[in-house]
């Protein structure tokens, strides 16, 4: 249990430094209520002791405190007159050159023998004027406040009121007791928290360190899923899963792409080898010269196949296609110029004018697929219509053939990677195998579908159907002496 709250990991961090500002808190909530209390019970016995003074005043204001006798005599009066709390205030009055009245003798023979002895010491008959704080012998801490006694102008004594400062300590040591029981259960509910809230906050972060490692360790099959908190731990979750998402299709293609490469290339490649072989032995110069000539025709089709192989790793990598604004009239005109050269068969072509936002080239190429499919399976003089409309802002072609037809099983599984149809007709004859595959990949980077539609014995058709197709704008009609607006 112990090991799963360690201080490395993420829950007890969490923990202690929840912990941490909870007793912080605490800590600095003592500090202030325990400094309060001191100041507000100082407070009030600074304002027992002022009270005191105001009282003295009264009771002498009508006096005659010229001679000593005289102030003794008021200062045995005053002392005699505070019983309510003459056990809990000390009163000296000090006469110039006169006798010391107070209200407690025993404790004030105490404090003077204890000048006596220590007299660098600062104790009650030492205290400045105003409030101060002394060391009173046997009483502690006291707080005092010094007043001078005044009569026709002159000062003829010292008044002495004290308090003695238990209350504050006793207030403060009982405080200090309860601060540290309340203190010490808060910091255990705050760890017990502490604990409970780092377990749930640090639940899918851990899950994502699982998964991390998982993935380090080769499997990338592996998810966080979806998270139940908001903010910033759903968005790391739900960017770590995509980010695996990318990783694992990046890697799916990079084994496709070996996988293809090395099962495709391995025959080519042995054939070239065993036909420069013969050549090497050939004697005779026709058959050199022929040996030759099929060398070069293999080495074109491997060519081609390896070009086909990176058109298909560039569209899953997402790179495949630079769209811009088609001229549709031209770009019908120039497939219709070039279908002769696939072979002698009967094209006709049925277009459309406007433009296309597409990669003219990379849809060029998917016709240029199509047809050369539709030429392989047909034969000198059969029909090969290319046929385009225009439907709700889109484009769709179809290029039809009167060949054998595809069987009905097979109609989806003609844009697969190398896929050969049984039954006679073999997807892209006399190409690499890849075609129809890189059909669907280019009209999928558009945005678009690529669908088979075949009847066995009937022909097939393929029909691709794109986005972002515009009409051609019908001119604007301007009339006499209206001037044609700008704009």
């Amino acid at each position: 249990m112990l090991s799963r709250v360690l201080p490395g990991s993420l829950r007890g961090q969490l923990a202690i430094a929840i912990a941490a500002v909870m007793a912080l808190g605490v800590g600095v909530s003592f500090l202030a209520v325990y400094g309060a209390t001191g100041s507000r019970l100082r407070a009030q016995i600074d304002s027992q002791l002022r009270t005191q003074v105001s009282e003295w005043r009264q009771s002498t204001a009508a006096a005659d405190l010229s001679t000593p006798a005289a102030l003794e005599r008021a200062a045995a009066r005053f002392i005699a007159a505070q019983r309510y709390h003459a056990e809990s205030v000390l009163i000296v009055i000090q006469g110039v050159g006169g006798h010391t009245v107070t209200n407690n003798s025993a404790l004030l023979a105490r404090e003077e023998a204890r000048e006596r002895t220590a007299p660098e010491a600062t104790g009650l008959l030492d205290s400045p004027q105003g409030l101060s704080t002394a060391s009173v012998a046997e009483a502690g801490g006291m707080r005092v406040l010094t007043t001078p006694i005044k009569s026709g102008g002159r000062t003829v004594g010292t008044l002495r009121v004290a308090n003695p400062l238990t209350p504050v300590e006793q207030a403060q040591t009982s405080l200090r007791r309860s601060f540290f029981i309340v203190g010490a259960f808060a910091l255990l509910v705050a760890i017990a928290m502490g604990l409970g809230l780092a377990r749930l906050i640090a639940a899918p972060l851990q899950r994502m360190a699982r998964v991390a490692a998982a993935v380090d360790a080769g499997d990338l099959s592996v998810r966080a899923g979806p998270v139940a908190e908001r903010g910033e731990v759903r968005v790391l979750s739900d960017a770590f899963d995509n980010m695996l998402d990318r990783l694992e299709r990046a890697f799916k293609r990079q084994r496709d792409f070996v996988s293809d490469a090395s099962h495709e290339l391995r025959t080519p490649l042995a054939v070239i080898r065993a036909q420069v072989e013969l050549l090497d032995r050939e004697a005779d110069e026709r058959e050199r010269h022929e040996s030759t000539a099929m060398l070069l025709r293999r080495l074109d089709q491997l060519d081609r196949l390896v070009g086909d192989m990176l058109t298909l790793a560039s569209a899953e990598a997402g790179q495949l296609i630079a769209p811009q604004a088609i001229d549709l009239h031209d770009f019908f005109e120039d497939l219709r110029r070039d279908l002769p050269l696939f072979g002698d068969r009967d094209f006709h072509v049925v277009a459309v004018d406007g433009t296309l936002w597409a990669d003219p080239d990379r849809l060029t190429q998917v016709l240029r697929n199509l047809v050369r499919n539709a030429v392989a399976h047909t034969e000198s003089g059969d029909r090969v219509s290319i046929l385009a409309r225009s439907h709700d802002r889109r484009l769709e072609i179809s290029v039809s053939d009167t060949g054998l037809g595809i069987p009905p099983g097979e109609l989806e599984r003609i844009f697969e990677r190398f896929h050969r149809v049984d039954g006679g007709r073999r997807q892209d004859a006399g190409g690499s195998g890849l075609g129809l595959a890189i059909a669907r990949a280019i009209i999928d980077a558009h945005g678009g579908r690529i669908h088979a539609e075949s009847s066995p014995g009937r022909g097939a058709t393929m029909r691709i159907d794109v986005p972002g197709y515009r009409p051609v704008q019908p001119p604007q009609r301007v009339t006499p002496g209206v001037p044609r607006p700008v704009g």
